[in-house]
């Protein structure tokens, strides 16, 4: 059973907006041509009106036309511009014909042509303003391009000015014409357009509906002859045979090499769908040893993943301790750089002591010798003491000669009597004199060899000091000096050795340094590998997972094959 058009038929789809462009080109055309013919027939109602105008403008007397005052509608001169003025009104088909004037700010009718009571008088104000007619009043003349439509009619209207006889304006002639006539023929044609825009789109509808309808016949020839190739369960052998002479024909032709193409296709397909199926099963055997062997793989993977995680974590440590290596020997090189600095003073202050100690020996030397030299010359000079014992020794002995010299002249004195009494006193007083000399001889004596006791003691004690000096302090400042000597050698061999320690701490500190940095690039090396290990191992997974999923495929493509040939085989082929 054939199917019918799910929404609109090519027909309609053709015919509704073809005759929807017709319809717009009709009334465009239309409008235009109703537009052109009353643009012509509005200029020539203008071009009348204008000439029946003039028609009147120039059989007016302009002397009467400047003698009329209001009051004067009985005078003869407003009569006689009455009577010519409605004989060419009548004459002319002029519904509306009058004078005006004015004084410069208003404007007044003059001779008016209405015989109805709504006739205007001379001087009756005029419903313009000057303003609008002055170029008129000036000698211009006005006419209005359009058809007016009014309540008193269709008018066109024209201003001529009226002049006397010296050429000087008096008054301006309105003139409103009737445009009755050609407002009805505009209307008759636009009725005549209407009904040829009908006539001309219901011909072009009817002419587009035969061709479409031929159109669509050879269609359905087409689309019966197709549904009777779908419907012959699958033979492809048959083809259309379509001989319309046009583009049917020419279709038919591409359906029946598409025909022959799908047939090739087709053979094409029931010839590879059986070695299809035959490389799913070889596709899936080979899955499931591949597979296998992933899952091996990526349990390899995972081990050397947590193995590389555990060297990771190792060299990690190893390197926060190298790091404290460094640090410590950073700081021993610092160190041994400052004991180098101090030793190197020492050993400067060292040479100083050892120059000091010889500079201080030699003054000691020098001095001891110059003491002994004055211990000796005071010592030679203190024996001096000994010649005061013996000085006190005479005097002792003076003074017993004067003791006896006293006792002599007492005695001598006494004998002599109150003669001799102050003889006596003085040989009293010289006797006492002796005596105290004697004391003070005697004191001398005992100071004298005290002194001369001290005296020896002090020549031993500056003997014994003297030894002292060569053997004792010399003996120190010898030992002194080989002390200093050998502390500057020892602090040269320290200094030196502090050198050579500093620098083999540097030497160190690099060594350590190239091992951090060759832990680091290892650590990185390892930590990449972990990643790429792992990496790996998760794209085994997924490969795994892959493999399992192409498996699938594999057995969907068999079961696909199987179909595709089931297919195929539904088809006539030959």
């Amino acid at each position: 059973m054939k199917q019918k058009t799910r929404k609109l038929s090519i027909n309609v789809k053709i015919l509704l907006p073809v005759s929807l462009l017709i319809l717009i080109v009709c009334v465009v055309m239309g409008v235009a041509a109703y537009k052109r013919i009353n643009d012509g027939m509005v200029g020539i109602g203008v071009e009348e009106a204008q000439m029946a105008a003039q028609i009147v403008a120039d059989s007016i007397d302009g002397d009467l036309v400047a003698a009329l005052v209001p009051g004067c509608e009985d005078t003869e001169g407003y009569q006689t511009l009455l009577t010519v003025m409605r004989d060419a009104q009548e004459r002319l088909g002029i519904a509306y014909l009058y004078t005006i004037y004015t004084d410069g700010k208003q404007v007044y009718y003059g001779v008016d042509t209405d015989k109805s009571k709504g006739q205007y008088k001379v001087g009756d104000v005029f419903e313009t303003a000057y303003e609008d007619l002055e170029d008129t009043f000036e000698g211009e003349e006005y006419v209005e391009n359009y058809i007016d439509r009014t309540e008193f009619g269709d008018l066109i209207s024209v201003y001529m000015p009226i002049a006397d006889s010296t050429g000087k304006v008096v008054g301006v002639l309105g003139c409103d014409y009737d445009a009755a006539d050609i407002v009805k023929r505009l209307n008759n044609t636009t009725v005549q357009i209407i009904i040829i825009t009908l006539l001309c789109m219901i011909a072009a509808i009817v002419v587009l509906s035969i061709i479409v309808r031929r159109i669509m016949k050879n269609l359905r020839v087409v689309d019966t002859k197709i549904y009777d190739l779908v419907h012959s369960e699958g033979d492809l052998t048959k083809t259309l045979d379509i001989a319309t002479g046009d583009e049917m024909e020419l279709i038919a032709e591409n359906v029946n090499e598409l025909l022959g193409y799908i047939k090739t296709i087709m053979l094409g397909i029931a010839k590879n769908s059986s070695q299809l199926s035959d490389s799913s099963k070889n596709i899936v055997e080979s899955l499931s040893k591949v597979e296998m062997s992933i899952t091996d793989v990526s349990a390899t993977m995972q081990e050397m993943s947590a193995s590389m995680e555990e060297t990771s974590a190792t060299l990690n440590q190893v390197d926060e301790n190298v790091g404290n290596i460094y640090d410590t020997i950073d700081s021993i090189s610092h160190d041994a750089n400052k004991g180098k600095i101090s030793s190197d003073d020492i050993m400067k202050k060292a040479s100083e002591i050892y120059e000091d100690a010889v500079v201080a020996q030699g003054e000691a030397k020098e001095q001891a010798r110059e003491m002994a030299v004055s211990v000796n010359e005071k010592i030679e000079k203190s024996k001096a003491v000994e010649e005061i014992s013996l000085l006190t020794e005479n005097i002792i002995s003076i003074t017993e000669e004067t003791n006896l010299l006293a006792l002599n002249a007492s005695i001598e004195a006494a004998r002599a009597g109150e003669a001799g009494r102050g003889f006596a006193v003085v040989a009293d007083e010289i006797g006492k004199l002796a005596a105290s000399s004697a004391d003070a001889a005697v004191k001398i004596q005992q100071v004298s060899e005290a002194v001369i006791l001290a005296v020896d003691e002090l020549a031993k004690n500056a003997e014994m000091m003297i030894e002292f000096m060569d053997e004792t302090a010399m003996s120190g400042y010898n030992k002194l000096l080989e002390t200093s000597e050998n502390y500057r050698n020892d602090v040269g061999n320290m200094s030196s050795m502090m050198s050579n320690f500093a620098n083999e701490s540097d030497s160190v500190k690099e060594s350590v340094d190239q091992i951090k940095d060759a832990i680091s690039a290892i650590n990185i090396a390892v930590s990449e590998s972990a990643k790429g290990v792992t990496n790996v191992t998760e794209v085994a997974v997924d490969l795994t997972g892959q493999m399992s999923d192409i498996g699938n495929e594999a057995d969907s493509n068999m079961n696909i094959a199987k179909k595709l040939d089931e297919e195929v085989n539904k088809f006539k082929l030959e």
